[in-house]
């Protein structure tokens, strides 16, 4: 075997054997993760490090060797997951956290905007600032993710027709295999890992030239677009755009993309951007006109900012918005200033994608804390008259702005004066909406009780042991069984493994087409315990009227009907 064959293999084994640790990795955080983690920032911590240090693992592995990829992904995962486990502390429950949702954009783009530098600082430390390496880092990144993943939904693809193939001569293997919950993990991440290891050697055949190209021939359709825009708004007059619903997000989109593709024009260096004088000269024009966007939706957002006070949302599209103008200007003043423009906009580039780095890391810390600046601003607009207490954002201070939303609320009370009755009373209406909210301890306990009917009566645990579930999965079953047509949901309790302390459980929850699934439960230490699906989830094992058979207390706990092997105190039995 020659020697260049033999580091293939090499790399393709160890790429598949990062997938499926990664996907092992991921089935641990699903499946048994949330049993022993039950603090959900700490949970939230340990899941952003193991999902993002996998994933510019694998980003980063193939160009680098294993050991330096590894740790070059610990050093910008890991506090990137610190950062975030930070954020989630305005939180109470990771549902609040996940609903908020610009947390988890900055996490993800300060991932994917560090990951390049990383990639060009392991290639060679002292171009770490060369535009020109950074330029295929990044793309280079994106067309081996993407090529990767496609290729995963060809596999799978392939293995659901083989398997509805095989299951017309009765062998149903495939089927039999996927129904542990770990097999899937492990399948895509090994497949994922073997697919960016070939697409790694094959790099000269599936550059991201091609996708450039193609991406070329967008900068005159967009020029034409923003030109007509221009001339409508000029003919019109800015009544027409700023009168009605804010364009805010529309511009910025628009003006991302303009700057996309100013920067796809110019590639990584003069001798590689568009040859055509025409082309130049479009991108050329489409970089002058960004200020115009950016400048529009800047001056949208000041307009909804000053009419309606801060949100989250519009303090992140007010970030967006700088950064956008910081590109406008840039590459306004190069084009302006005509001679090397291309040069300027690519060092721009380059300043702004670190500016964005830092920007992103800083939204994850109580120094831009979205939600407390928000309702800071929120509550001075009741205190001091400018909006009624019952058209103020008292509803999303109590449900959508966490920790620092409900402070605000309390701080406002204290200083309502007058007021204080009409907020007072406020609050407790919003307070009364939140039926989906979870408590703590024996309140969370008290609220699962009277979410399910548990047989045989008297066999209920108390609500301080109910208490110790996990807040995500008394989430879910409020979303389930408060919806859920009779009988509901239901919980069966009884001494199923006389060999083990305590008692165990089945709670049967509503599923897809009028099935149940079930999962298993126990008690331990005075804890709930939760297994996994039994029968897998969504296998839907009963039905809406066995479960409410069940619900009439037709049912029985009695021995099994199959045989085991015993070897000393050992029971044996083959799974089907």
């Amino acid at each position: 075997m020659r020697a260049k064959d033999r580091q293939s293999l090499v790399g393709r084994a160890e790429l598949t054997l990062i997938g499926a640790l990664a996907g092992l990795a991921m089935w641990v955080l699903i499946e048994k993760a949330p049993d022993v983690l039950t603090n959900p920032h700490l949970f939230l911590t340990v899941a952003s490090a193991v999902a993002g240090y996998f994933a510019v693992l694998l980003a980063l592995a193939g160009p680098a060797n294993i050991r330096r990829a590894g740790i070059a992904a610990g050093v910008l995962s890991l506090p990137a997951a610190g950062l975030a486990g930070w954020a989630s502390m305005r939180f109470d429950t990771l549902e609040a956290f996940f609903d908020a949702g610009h947390p988890v954009i900055a996490w993800i783009v300060l991932l994917f905007v560090g990951t390049p530098f990383l990639a060009a600082w392991l290639e060679n430390p002292r171009e770490v600032r060369d535009y020109a390496r950074l330029f295929d880092c990044a793309w280079g990144i994106v067309v081996r993710y993407g090529a990767a993943w496609l290729f995963v939904g060809v596999f799978w693809a392939v293995v659901f027709l083989s398997d509805a193939l095989l299951q017309l001569v009765g062998v149903s293997i495939i089927e039999d295999l996927l129904d542990h919950d770990l097999v899937p993990h492990l399948v895509i991440g090994a497949v994922l890992g073997l697919a960016l290891a070939v697409v790694y050697e094959m790099r000269e055949y599936l550059s991201p030239f091609l996708l450039l190209r193609l991406l070329r021939l967008l900068v005159p359709v967009m020029l034409v677009v923003v030109i007509v825009f221009v001339g409508a708004l000029l003919l019109r007059g800015p009544g027409t755009l700023f009168g009605g619903l804010s364009p805010t997000a529309t511009l910025l989109a628009v003006a991302l993309g303009m700057v996309s593709l100013v920067s796809i024009a110019i590639d990584k260096q003069d001798d590689r951007a568009v040859r055509a004088g025409w082309m130049r000269s479009a991108a050329a024009l489409l970089a002058l006109l960004l200020p115009v966007i950016g400048g529009m939706a800047a001056y949208a957002l000041w307009l909804r900012v000053g009419e309606h006070g801060w949100t989250p949302g519009r303090l992140a599209a007010v970030v967006i918005a700088l950064f956008v103008l910081a590109y406008a200007v840039s590459y306004a003043v190069a084009v302006a200033l005509r001679g090397a423009w291309m040069a300027h906009v690519r060092r721009a580039n380059m300043m702004i994608a670190g500016g964005i780095l830092v920007a992103c890391a800083v939204w994850l810390t109580p120094v831009l804390n979205a939600e407390a600046i928000a309702a800071r601003s929120q509550m001075a607009r009741i205190l001091d008259g400018r909006v009624e207490i019952g058209q103020g954002a008292v509803w999303e201070m109590t449900h959508d702005w966490g920790r620092p939303g409900r402070a605000a609320l309390e701080r406002g009370l204290a200083k309502a004066g007058e007021k204080a009755d009409a907020l007072q009373k406020a609050m407790v209406a919003a307070e009364t909406e939140r039926a989906t909210s979870v408590p703590d301890g024996g309140l969370r306990g008290e609220a699962v009780l009277a979410l399910l009917q548990v047989l045989p009566e008297g066999a209920a645990p108390g609500a301080d042991v109910l208490g110790t579930l996990p807040a995500y999965l008394v989430e879910d079953w409020q979303r389930l069984c408060s919806a859920a047509r009779a009988p509901g949901c239901v919980l069966v309790m009884a001494d199923f493994n006389p060999s083990r302390a305590g008692s165990e459980g089945i709670v049967f929850l509503p599923g897809r087409n009028e099935t149940y699934d079930a999962m298993h439960v126990w008690i331990e230490a005075g804890r709930v315990m939760v297994g996994s699906y039994i029968g897998g989830y969504g296998s839907g094992i009963l039905s809406r009227s066995d479960v409410a058979a069940i619900a009439a207390g037709q049912y029985r706990v009695a021995p099994s009907s199959r045989r085991s092997l015993w070897v000393g105190e050992t029971e044996l039995f083959p799974e089907n």
